[in-house]
């Protein structure tokens, strides 16, 4: 069997000097370890391994971009979206009729519409709020609360949404 001798050369970065040693390896293999060989995605398609992906949890890459592992989690998906996100101030029904919710803790009635069925205030994602409005609007509803206005276990049962049935 034939062979062939390669010397390495020592790196800066290695940890033990290879100035002296030689490799031996076997004259069948190719070896080339400055070499980079490009892979493309879309040459590799099947006709029998077609599955679908929903297109959001796709991420599409720039050529020759450098991407981090963080980018194709499920945590960089929610990232993307919130940051991607309408602007909540255009969603903020307080700021769009110019009305401070700090105003209302006597409209139970009105904050009834930002609690849950157990009496907690819904989260600012739910609501839409601004940061501002919605500091403003828990603090008129803890009032409306401490002045005996609303529960804080329960919606009120004339604040729920009825039901009506088919059966009389």
């Amino acid at each position: 069997m034939s062979s062939i001798l390669l010397r390495v050369k020592p790196s800066i970065s290695a940890t033990r000097s290879f100035s002296a040693s030689v490799l031996r390896m076997d004259a069948g293999l190719k070896f080339k370890p400055n070499t980079k060989t490009q892979v493309e995605v879309g040459s590799m398609k099947q006709p029998g391994n077609n599955k679908r992906v929903d297109p959001r949890l796709m991420k599409r890459f720039a050529r020759d971009s450098i991407y981090d592992p963080f980018d194709f989690s499920l945590a960089r998906i929610h990232l993307d979206r919130k940051e991607s996100s309408s602007n909540r101030s255009a969603n903020d029904m307080f700021d769009k009729f110019g009305v401070n919710p700090l105003d209302l803790y006597t409209s139970p009635e009105i904050l009834s519409q930002f609690l849950s069925s157990t009496g907690k205030i819904l989260h600012r994602d739910v609501t839409g709020l601004s940061a501002k409005n919605q500091r403003r609007l828990s603090k008129a509803i803890r009032r409306a609360q401490a002045i005996g206005l609303l529960s804080k276990t329960h919606k009120d049962v004339s604040f729920l949404p009825t039901r009506t049935s088919g059966r009389l």
